[in-house]
């Protein structure tokens, strides 16, 4: 085995991406549309019908929309649509926030990844982040960063359930462009761990 075989980027299988961008965008809209209903009236029926029209043939356009706009969901994303779901189904309070070390190290990591867009990093240190996302080598890296945050904050079981489950997906089907940064985050996920810090920073002060 070469080290181009464990360096090479392995994407998704090309079947995959449609019905990904389907499935994931009706979950996370559902989702959205069941955190926001469900405190006004115990029900599930407005989330299912958004669900369901954006899965049927003739209006699943409205997934192609939202990845147009968005792009695809993080896994982490849509692993959160699954949960909000569940809770429900259960009749579970919903988990309204992340473990606060998790949630500093998604805000890093975007941070990080926004300086290696703009190529912002020093002359003398790029490490080139978002292609080592490609790598077999930010596979390991995020296994590693991962076990260690999870294991030293001592999260609850959901927490390591999720974090198995993204991984999984991520390793089995490469979803959903091949990236594993882009598998752990996404606009949608960075911005909620910036408010849910703030929040966070703000009740620690009073």
């Amino acid at each position: 085995m070469s080290w181009s075989d464990l360096t090479h980027a392995v994407l998704p299988q090309s079947v995959f991406l449609p019905l990904w961008v389907k499935l994931s965008w009706a979950l996370v809209a559902s989702a959205v549309v069941l955190r926001l209903t469900y405190r006004l009236k115990a029900t599930v029926w407005p989330a299912a019908v958004v669900a369901v029209l954006m899965l049927l043939p003739r209006t699943d356009v409205l997934s192609g929309y939202l990845a147009l706009a968005f792009q695809t969901p993080s896994v982490v994303l849509v692993v959160w649509a699954l949960w909000c779901w569940a809770d429900v189904i259960q009749l579970r309070d919903p988990v309204a926030t992340t473990p606060t070390a998790v949630a500093c190290l998604g805000v890093l990591l975007g941070w990080a990844l926004v300086l290696d867009t703009l190529n912002e990093w020093p002359a003398f240190f790029n490490p080139q982040l978002y292609a080592l996302g490609f790598a077999s080598a930010g596979l390991w890296l995020v296994l590693a960063v991962t076990a260690a945050v999870l294991l030293w904050a001592r999260v609850a079981p959901r927490w390591v359930l999720s974090a198995v489950a993204v991984l999984a997906v991520y390793v089995l089907l490469r979803l959903p462009t091949g990236n594993v940064w882009d598998a752990l985050l996404d606009p949608f996920v960075w911005l909620a761990l910036h408010v849910q810090l703030w929040r966070t920073w703000r009740a620690a002060r009073t």
